[in-house]
């Protein structure tokens, strides 16, 4: 069986961190590592994981020297990582348990560089809340543009294709410069079209603010110099409405 390489950052997760972490034990594909790389937490849940957890071998939490951010927190699990074969999946998002079982089998089977899967999304209390996102076959820079439907608690990556990477140190929107980067030198996302993660919606989380979102994906588009002035500023209109569309499906 592939070795997969779990990393998650982790900062002042102890309301969710648990419940994450055992989306993971859960899962039916049992070979993999787990690796929370703590942003220097100022509350208990790097005392809750290990309590918790202190059992399972598989599971490693390394400590940030600095909080950095959750681009430099990945990119230390990438430092880390065993396996050529890495999951992201963030601290308060859930996995269905065949979520590595279904992806592992799906990006063999198309010897994929990429893959991602589709996600709907739960409130604060782990309920249920409008919207999905239905992923495509094939994702490629230009179309990754215009509706960002790699969710990064969805990706699997296999450096064995894409070789060595590493996340932007930006606070935000560093998981689209990372799709953006991958995709633009050439790589194609497979979308496998089964609703496999939960994407938690919290009150206050650092991707909640719409209008400088939008700000920061649009200073970011613009900088594709790859594409077309007129192609990127298409791109980052489908994508505007495609974020509303997406909270709106069933």
């Amino acid at each position: 069986m592939i070795k997969v390489s779990i990393i998650t950052p982790i900062y002042n997760a102890e309301k969710y961190i648990i419940e994450t972490i055992e989306s993971v034990i859960n899962q039916t594909y049992k070979n993999w590592e787990y690796i929370l790389v703590d942003d220097c937490s100022t509350d208990n849940t790097v005392n809750l994981i290990n309590d918790s957890f202190r059992n399972d071998s598989r599971i490693k939490v390394i400590s940030s020297p600095s909080n950095g951010g959750a681009g430099l927190a990945r990119n230390i699990g990438l430092e880390k990582a065993s396996s050529n074969y890495i999951a992201f999946l963030d601290s308060d998002d859930l996995w269905s348990p065949t979520k590595l079982e279904k992806q592992i089998e799906f990006m063999q089977a198309n010897n994929s560089a990429i893959v991602h899967c589709s996600y709907s999304f739960i409130d604060e209390e782990s309920k249920s809340i409008p919207g999905r996102v239905n992923v495509s076959k094939y994702v490629d820079l230009n179309s990754y543009m215009k509706n960002t439907e790699i969710g990064m608690s969805t990706s699997l990556i296999n450096r064995n294709i894409v070789g060595d990477f590493r996340l932007n140190p930006m606070r935000t929107r560093q998981d689209t410069k990372l799709w953006i980067t991958l995709l633009g030198k050439g790589f194609i996302a497979n979308g496998l079209d089964d609703d496999l993660v939960l994407y938690r919606i919290r009150h206050g989380q650092i991707s909640g603010n719409k209008f400088v979102i939008a700000w920061r994906t649009l200073k970011l588009y613009l900088s594709v110099d790859s594409l077309p002035l007129m192609g990127r500023l298409s791109n980052f209109t489908h994508y505007a409405f495609n974020g509303i569309f997406k909270r709106l499906k069933k």
